[in-house]
């Protein structure tokens, strides 16, 4: 039997998709990877590096030839089955009593014990965040983080996506917007939310200070894919924009884009992010703000996925 070592739950789903695309860069080979998913999947075959794989039935499968598994959705059937086995899992949908876990690059350092038997990866919003700011940290110090996010459909999954393109068909033809993923009508109109959970407390632990001043908030946009999300950062001392243009230009895949950007334009299903309109905050030499534009599900999620898949296979598994 192939002994297969890692495992990819919820094919079909756009964080999974997003995580299918970028694996083969970790370097696992065809026959050392499974592609799980629901029943409307399975039998389907996906491209893979230079061959396609199968999908299987994942609430069939057993998991005893993994040993590590991707759950980029959370499944409490496949959670309590891995409980009994001893592969890892690595999902940002799981308890979030455990620390968050992000790997900016392959060769990152993490504190995970050889025991654990389970890893709460950073979810995509914050994963976008710890692409910069811990650089932007460790150079000039943060104190104060003020965040906006205006997020797309796709980060509510396909159903949000469906449901936006729905609406947009039956307001255009003068019908009733029906709603069920949104509260209320999200075609051609903006809602605000509630904080992303645990984000500000990820966010603080992972900078190591948690005594850094952050708050944020979130807005549901009528767009399909892509988020913006405005920073204002604040400072320990006065902080000049060409030191910010050097540091940020220094980060891989982070790229200054000094004139109009979107995500359309400039990271339309990208594992980079753009940087737009940085600038200092009027008044306040302590203060710059930017816009952060990416595809939270590949810049975000997968790198991450990707980078800590790499990580223990090379060192814990």
């Amino acid at each position: 039997m192939t002994q297969h070592r890692v495992a990819l739950t919820h094919v079909g789903s756009i964080a999974s998709e997003a995580i299918l695309e970028k694996l083969p860069e970790s370097g696992v080979a065809p026959d050392s990877v499974v592609l799980l998913g629901d029943e409307t999947s399975v039998g389907s075959k996906l491209a893979y590096a230079d061959t396609y794989l199968t999908v299987q039935d994942q609430h069939g499968y057993d998991f005893s030839d993994c040993a590590l598994v991707l759950m980029p959705e959370y499944d409490a059937t496949i959670e309590q089955k891995l409980s009994t086995l001893d592969a890892m899992l690595l999902s940002h949908t799981i308890d979030k009593q455990e620390p968050a876990v992000f790997a900016g690059s392959r060769d990152a350092e993490l504190s995970v014990s050889y025991t654990q038997t389970s890893l709460r990866a950073a979810d995509p919003q914050l994963s976008c965040l710890l692409g910069v700011l811990p650089a932007l940290h460790q150079a000039f110090e943060i104190v104060g983080i003020n965040l906006v996010f205006l997020q797309s459909a796709e980060s509510s999954g396909k159903p949000a996506i469906d449901e936006l393109a729905s609406q947009t068909i039956a307001l255009l033809n003068a019908r009733e917007a029906i709603t069920d993923v949104y509260p209320l009508q999200i075609a051609f109109n903006m809602l605000p939310t509630g904080p992303i959970s645990n984000l500000d407390t990820d966010l603080l632990q992972i900078l190591g200070n948690c005594e850094i001043n952050c708050i944020h908030q979130v807005v549901h946009v009528p767009v399909f894919h892509g988020m913006l999300a405005s920073v204002q950062l604040e400072f320990a001392g006065e902080v000049s924009l060409t030191g910010c243009r050097t540091r940020l230009n220094e980060i891989v895949g982070v790229h200054l884009s000094e004139v109009d950007a979107s995500p359309i334009s400039d990271c339309n299903q990208s594992f980079s992010c753009a940087i737009n309109r940085l600038a200092q905050v009027q008044n306040r030499a302590k203060c710059i703000q930017f816009w952060m534009i990416a595809d939270p599900m590949r810049y975000g999620l997968a790198n991450n996925y990707v980078n800590l898949t790499d990580i223990l296979l090379k060192s814990f598994l």
